[in-house]
């Protein structure tokens, strides 16, 4: 049963509860403000060391004012119990968030990257490294503002280390190299942990997982993930190259300063995302169910809500077909068409009457989409790997197409392809495995 009343705070209920401590919703009355309250589970309470940290954690959260970091308004021990009185905010962590959606499309995947890089940049400023940078770490508002929190294994470079050399701490999945060796870290420990959280905001997937009889921290240090465009070809490819510069094993190749990273990010940010980026994250969550619309048309306009573009965007559908574009692919058949013409032409010469009889008509066009991604095989022959803009000339008759992708389900298909038609094919992957 939790606790009625905490110091001037009246408990609403509990909201959480990790391995050592619980945390509470309570309104402080003073301030008539909704605050989260964490405290130290008894269990705990007389272990020195534990003690110790929730106390580092309190002191590493009280030095760090940042709009992107949860903040601490108070903490205190009463009746044996120590306790935070820290910054409420209503809305999802990114956990929960990938529990629904699986994937994030690009956009809202850099700009939760830039929130979250921001508020490391400013934490390592200061000395501290936060150590377990995970998806549950990282609450996202119904504002659409972007908070990272539990700095509980947090290590200040300014106070002595709570670690024993040789013992390693945090999340085995978002851990570094370094970290699971259990040497002294930096910085660049929690930029491995990032990128491990970029990789799965935008494939859905963990790069390292349990499986092949291979621990996930031995595949951590020894073995190669899958690289990002491989599961999601929507992501930029400089979005990739930042994705693996995080996560080199060697910590002189990944990024210098946190800074550089937050430049690189905001960089690529400012190409694709050209509105408020808490409004942007507003508009996907409205698209996805999870702020009303009332709620969400008090943070961005209506217009941009109902905006198509950003709707397929947080469908992670590919970029509806520009005039642009439809000109280009009916150039493309119509040069198609033309040198069928002249090849038909050329074959019925004088005297060579059956061969032009042979010809049934114009070829045909088959476009192809395919989610998440596939290798085309038409007729048994390779043709390209989606996702592609261009159709495929063939000639009238029945083809087949085959679609491959080592993590979801052969896909195979008879098409009948008419003259001079255009035929266009949509195929979803179906997942291997559970």
């Amino acid at each position: 049963m939790p606790p009625k009343q905490i110091k001037n705070c009246d408990v609403i209920g509990e909201i959480g509860s990790g391995g050592m401590a619980v945390i509470y919703k309570a309104v402080q009355n003073s301030l008539n403000r909704p605050v989260a309250i964490k405290e130290l589970k008894s269990d705990f309470t007389n272990d020195p060391q534990v003690v110790a940290r929730f106390i580092r954690e309190a002191t590493a959260l009280a030095a760090l004012q940042h709009e992107n970091i949860i903040h601490i308004y108070d903490f205190f021990k009463e009746d044996g119990n120590f306790r935070m009185v820290m910054e409420f905010v209503e809305g999802i962590d990114l956990f929960d968030l990938l529990e629904k959606v699986t994937l994030l499309p690009p956009d809202i995947g850099l700009v939760i990257g830039q929130a979250v890089c921001s508020a490391l940049e400013y934490a390592h400023y200061r000395g501290i490294v936060h150590r377990d940078i995970k998806p549950s770490n990282i609450i996202i508002s119904r504002k659409g503002e972007v908070k990272l929190m539990d700095f509980g294994i947090a290590r200040d470079e300014n106070l002595g280390d709570l670690t024993r050399p040789g013992t390693s701490l945090g999340t085995p999945a978002y851990m570094s190299p370094e970290q699971i060796m259990g040497v002294k870290i930096d910085f660049r420990s929690d930029i491995f942990s990032f990128g491990v959280v970029l990789y799965q905001m935008l494939t859905g997937m963990k790069p390292f997982s349990e499986g092949g009889g291979k621990s996930i921290m031995h595949k951590i240090l020894n073995a190669e993930f899958t690289r990002p465009r491989k599961l999601n070809p929507n992501m930029p490819r400089r979005l990739e190259r930042i994705i693996l510069k995080c996560m080199a094993k060697e910590p002189d190749d990944r990024y210098t300063s946190t800074g550089d990273l937050r430049r690189e990010i905001e960089s690529c940010l400012s190409r694709r995302v050209k509105m408020n980026y808490s409004g942007r994250i507003v508009t996907y969550l409205f698209h996805k169910g999870l702020v009303e619309g009332d709620e969400a048309r008090t943070f961005v306009q209506p217009k941009v809500l109902e905006e198509s573009d950003l709707i397929r965007e947080d469908e992670n559908l590919p970029p509806a077909l520009s005039v642009k574009m439809i000109g280009a692919i009916q150039a493309i058949l119509g040069c198609s068409l033309l040198l069928w013409i002249l090849t038909v032409n050329m074959v019925a010469g004088p005297g060579n009457e059956a061969a032009a009889a042979v010809a049934s008509g114009p070829p045909g066009a088959l476009k192809v989409v395919a989610w998440p991604w596939a290798k085309i095989y038409i007729d048994g022959a390779y043709v390209e790997t989606t996702p592609v803009a261009r159709s495929f000339s063939l000639s009238p008759g029945i083809h087949e197409v085959v679609l491959k992708n080592p993590h979801f389900e052969t896909v195979t298909d008879k098409v009948l392809i008419e003259p001079a038609g255009v035929l266009k094919r949509k195929y979803t992957m179906v997942r291997i495995g559970p």
